[in-house]
């Protein structure tokens, strides 16, 4: 698996200020007539990950909310009990500009595993940026899930949409996960492709894109979930069609929920009932909270396991 290197750090000479001062004229000069004196510099290469974090790789924090003990290997290797975060960007066409990826590699990675690992595509919601996710715990709660043994070894993948505060209307972000983030994702880690082998998730806004996408890409999520769901104008409409176009074979596993005095509750009800009209299975929880990180931090051990458990059922 090809892995980004880190950036030296260029320390420059100390220049005496009387240098610097017989040096204007000559600066000036050249930026006003000879644009060759600046070479230019391109960035518009194929995507290649880049680590622009120089922190990380982190190890994350071992979960305090599952009880059941640790084992120190799992797999039966000796390895960290805990998975690494790391932050990339790749330079993304369909947006004009870079796109930064948060990824959580989880205990005991192995770049060669033949069979490769599953992985859970998690968008944010409005407001905020690709550690959402990791700020409500999810590397956390997967790790402890993970070396319990109770899910199979997975990645998590939490790209920014930097431009939130977009109409949904020809915007290109789903586009840019579409054509560039998932190849990314499966040509420079050790991802497994296939229906099988991916997921999507959102909370709020990420939400509205995950069921939108999810529902009108078949063939391409074995699981989607929608957390506080509160739906893009016009999609609880379109979802008849959305249902009728997807092949049986194709349909993923649906999980919605939501709190119960969240302000969008009625749009996650509908939605809801739109799926019972269908006929098409699903999970749905009306929980007791509102539309906040203390209610999604709370769910977060549910939706990881909801996820976690798709994994087992993939062809």
């Amino acid at each position: 698996m090809p892995h980004p290197s880190r950036r030296g750090l260029f320390t420059p000479r100390r220049v005496k200020m009387t240098e610097f001062r017989k040096s204007i004229p000559i600066f000036i000069f050249c930026a006003l007539f000879f644009s060759s004196c600046f070479p230019s510099i391109s960035d518009k290469s194929a995507p290649k990950p880049i680590l622009v974090d120089p922190t990380t790789p982190v190890k994350v924090k071992p979960a305090e909310n599952l009880e059941e003990d640790k084992p120190a290997k799992i797999e039966g290797q000796d390895c960290a009990v805990q998975g690494v975060v790391e932050r990339y960007q790749i330079e993304s066409e369909a947006l004009n500009g870079g796109l930064f990826i948060s990824v959580y590699l989880p205990p005991c990675y192995d770049a060669s595993r033949a069979e490769g690992y599953p992985a859970l595509y998690l968008l944010h919601g409005q407001t905020f940026n690709d550690r959402m996710w990791v700020d409500l715990g999810a590397p956390e709660i997967a790790d402890a899930l993970i070396v319990s043994g109770q899910a199979a070894p997975f990645l998590m993948v939490m790209p920014y949409e930097e431009f939130y505060y977009r109409d949904d209307e020809g915007n290109q972000f789903p586009e840019a996960l579409m054509s560039e983030v998932f190849p990314w994702v499966e040509d420079n880690f050790n991802a497994c492709a296939g229906m099988a082998c991916r997921a999507l998730g959102g909370i709020s806004r990420g939400a509205s894109w995950a069921m939108r996408i999810g529902l009108t890409e078949p063939g391409i999520f074995s699981s989607v979930g929608g957390h506080s769901l509160p739906t893009f104008r016009g999609d609880i409409s379109a979802l008849p069609e959305w249902l009728d176009a997807i092949p049986d074979r194709q349909m993923p596993r649906i999980y919605l929920d939501t709190g119960r005095f969240d302000p969008e509750v009625k749009a996650a009800y509908r939605f809801e009932q739109v799926l019972n009209e269908k006929g098409i299975p699903h999970d749905w929880h009306l929980n007791e909270g509102r539309h906040n990180e203390e209610y999604w931090s709370s769910q977060m051990e549910n939706y990881l396991r909801w996820y976690a458990d798709g994994w087992e059922g993939g062809e």
